[in-house]
Formats: C-alpha cells, structure tokens, sequence
C-alpha cells in the first residue's frame, strides 16, 4: 500500500513538472515572437532603475534593444545571444558587458537549456494590475539562483521576474509597468550580424583547448566558454570565463595586492577577491556570493 502511494505521488508530481513545463514554454513561444514597447523597472538592494525596452522578432530571433532611462540615455542589445552595449550620446558601440537584465534575456531566450531545474506552479494573482500565473524555477542545486516568474493569463508574456537567492529570499526584481506597440528601432541591425559570425568563430577555436585552472572549484553544470587577458594598470591579467547557459562568470588571476573591499554585491552581480600565494584571484559575475566563495575554496592558504 505504501508503495503504491508513493508511486502515485512521484506520478502525480512528474505530471505537474510537465504542466508547469508546458507553461513556461508558452511564455517563452509567446515572447520569442512579441513586437512590444515596454517600460520595465529593476529593484534590488541599490535602489530601483527605469529601463524602455523594445522587443521584436526577426530571423527566427528575439531581439532585445534595452535603454537605461535613469539619467544618460545608454544600454545593450541584444540578437540570440549575441550582442552589444551603446550610448547614443556618444554614439558609442562596444563588447556586452554585464547588466542586471541580462537574466531576463537569457531566461525568456527560447534555446536556454534548463534541464537542471525544476518547475513548480504556484498560484494565481495580481501583478502591475494583470491577471497573472505564477511560475517557480528552482535549481536541482543549493547554490545557483531560482526564479519566480509571473505570466499574464491573457497574453502569455511575462509581467514580472524575481530572482532568488539560494535561501528563496528575492534579490531582485524586474517588473513591466506599461506595454505598447513597438514604434521603431533607431539602431542598425547589421552589427548583429559582423558580431555573431564573430562569435561563432571564436567559440570554435577557443572552446577545442581550454583547460580550468586546476586550483579552481568549478561545479559540474558550469562550462569553461572562454578565457583571455585584460589590461589592468599596464599589466595583462588572464580570466576564465564560465557560463549555465543562463548566468556566467569570470575568475582573474591578478598580482597580489592591497585588498581594501574583498566581497561585495549588487543585485544580481557578486565580486569576491582572495588572495593566495603570490596571486590574487576575483570573482565576478552573476551568482551569489557564497557560490563564488565555494570557487576559491581549493585555494592553498
């Protein structure tokens, strides 16, 4: 008797993982395609921040053009997963760099793979005034991000995206306030395709040699996508990049200096500095702080 029980349950519990499934995939189908103007707003510990973000739909790709309205008009977009930051004021174009939004991207981006979550229905309620369905993606981990997102009943578009913290308290949430018909992107697309073939060529030849840094504590579902050297007061300081599929981060190995600030947080974005021989290693990226110090953890003393 008991264990028909339990095969029930764990029945039951498949079927909805599968619902829950199914209706995050609408969203994504229903957003993939959408042509909107959006005001969205982003709360976290820092204060909130007003972006205008502009979606549409071409070459089978979700494009992203997102504008921070707090101040300088500047921002990113963004084709797939390839893109760009701009500041129209200085009419400036250069390497993606990393935005609290990005999640937003990368989650709603129809080819992100999220085999290592699960997927709970939670409710219905009210938010920005929609009707909305609410959907939770928790990680099959204790120390990635999980995801609250609310689902408009109506359109199937997401209203809102809460990221949690790996003990489910919310560090930062993104809201639409208003949605209205898309009335023109003032930027020329053709960058997106130098940068893509860009891309493409680079990942090919770089991810065919790359080894982790044997002192690193990377977990299994992180893959080392890229590594380099930046400049940093005349000196060239290699990194690491990995990457989910959904966030990324960055490991540099530095001289050994004077550490003033050795963690620090920003909604989404961790920075965690350790030193170690005669060597400073940081932490930079999109997961949580104590994540990022389980990455230095091998480190010898």
């Amino acid at each position: 008797m008991l264990l028909t029980f339990f095969y029930a349950a764990n029945s039951f519990a498949q079927t909805e993982e599968a619902k829950c499934f199914s209706a995050f995939n609408e969203l994504r189908g229903s957003y993939l395609k959408a042509e909107k103007q959006m005001t969205v707003s982003v709360s976290n510990s820092s204060g909130m921040t007003l972006h205008r973000l502009l979606h549409i739909y071409k070459d089978n790709k979700s494009i992203s053009y997102w504008e921070n309205l707090n101040g300088e008009i500047r921002g990113y977009a963004l084709k797939g997963d390839v893109g760009f930051d701009f500041n129209q004021d200085k009419e400036y174009a250069g390497p993606l760099t990393w935005h609290q939004t990005l999640i937003w991207d990368r989650l709603f981006n129809s080819d992100t793979d999220l085999t290592g979550f699960s997927c709970v229905l939670t409710g219905r309620t009210r938010v920005a005034g929609q009707k909305v369905s609410l959907i939770r993606l928790a990680p099959k981990d204790s120390y990635r991000y999980g995801y609250l997102i609310a689902k408009d009943d109506v359109s199937a578009l997401p209203v809102e995206l809460a990221v949690l913290s790996p003990n489910s308290g919310i560090i930062t949430k993104i809201t639409v306030n208003s949605v209205s018909p898309v009335d023109g992107l003032n930027l020329d697309l053709s960058v997106f395709d130098n940068l893509s073939e860009q891309n493409s060529a680079d990942n090919k030849e770089e991810n065919s040699f790359l080894e982790i840094w044997p002192e690193l504590n990377i977990p299994k579902e992180y893959k080392l996508v890229e590594e380099g050297e930046i400049e940093d007061n005349g000196a060239l300081v290699p990194y690491q990049l990995f990457s989910d599929g959904l966030t990324t981060f960055r490991v540099y190995k530095n001289a050994k200096t004077s550490v003033v600030i050795p963690a620090l947080t920003n909604g989404t974005i961790s920075i965690l500095r350790k030193s170690s021989g005669d060597y400073e290693y940081a932490v930079v990226g999109e997961i949580p702080i104590l994540f990022a110090e389980s990455v230095l953890s091998d480190l010898p003393r």
